[in-house]
This record gives structure tokens, C-alpha cells and sequence, in this order.
């Protein structure tokens, strides 16, 4: 006998659910992510879009400098995020560096 917990079966997975509407909200969010990517210059690559609420996009990055890079170049910034389709909402951006203590 297997000791192992069974798995969900995944095929009768529901997207109404608060899990299911995260896994969407993360799929939208690495597709925006994907699309930011291929814009943004080699110097702010590091940029992860993380969470966009009430119109606010935050971007994140574990290094110091790219964050005060990506400050100066914050309309730059905006505007080719409200160019990708699945953001034209944002109209504000904020950087933050995460730091791993």
C-alpha cells in the first residue's frame, strides 16, 4: 500500500474558486512580465511586475542600483506597460528592492 497522499485530480480543477483566481491573476501577471521583458532595456531586466492594484503597478528587483535606475526612468517605465494590452489600467508605478534577510 502506498504511503503517499493521492493527488487532486487536476482535470475537474475549477476556476471560480480564490485558488483558481490566483492562478489566473499569475498567469495574466507572467504574461505582462513576459511582454515587459522583451521591452525593457538590458540595464532593467532584473524588473519583476508583482502586483497590480487600484491602478498601481509594482515592480520589483533584488539589486539596489536597478531600482534606482528604473526611478529615473519611471514615464519610460509607464509607458511601456500601458502598451502591453493586459495593463492599460496603470497609471502609477512603484519600485521596490526585495531584500532576502
Amino acid at each position: 500500500m502506498c504511503q503517499h497522499k493521492p493527488t487532486d485530480n487536476l482535470t475537474n480543477f475549477s476556476t471560480k474558486g480564490s485558488l483558481g483566481q490566483l492562478m489566473m491573476q499569475a498567469k495574466i501577471y507572467n504574461k505582462i512580465n513576459a511582454q515587459l521583458h522583451m521591452q525593457l532595456p538590458d540595464t532593467l531586466k532584473d524588473l519583476d511586475l508583482c502586483l497590480i492594484k487600484d491602478k498601481v503597478a509594482t515592480l520589483m528587483t533584488n539589486n539596489s542600483a536597478v531600482a534606482f535606475r528604473a526611478k529615473q526612468q519611471i514615464n519610460e517605465i509607464l509607458i511601456i506597460l500601458q502598451g502591453i494590452s493586459s495593463s492599460q489600467q496603470i497609471n502609477h508605478i512603484e519600485i521596490k528592492v526585495f531584500t532576502d534577510k
